[in-house]
């Protein structure tokens, strides 16, 4: 899989991520689901810093975060 399928995976579960976000706060105003918007935040949180490291070509550093962005639950590559 080249880079290119990977951002573009990134950018469709990013997406996901953010509706499940936007899902949660919605339908729960009172009390907050705080672990599940922190974790939220966090999967959005590492895939930027997976953008960065393959944007500045750092792509052991971006290979290492996507294997804790799977260790969390976001699959992109196919095996």
């Amino acid at each position: 899989m080249d880079i290119f399928e990977i951002l573009t995976l990134m950018d469709e579960k990013e997406i996901q991520v953010n509706k499940k976000l936007e899902s949660i706060i919605s339908s729960n105003p009172d009390p907050f689901p705080f672990e599940r918007i922190n974790k939220g935040k966090s999967l959005l949180k590492l895939m930027e810093e997976i953008r960065k490291c393959i944007e500045t070509d750092q792509l052991l550093l971006a290979g290492m975060k996507l294997k804790e962005l799977e260790y969390h639950g976001i699959q992109l590559l196919l095996k």
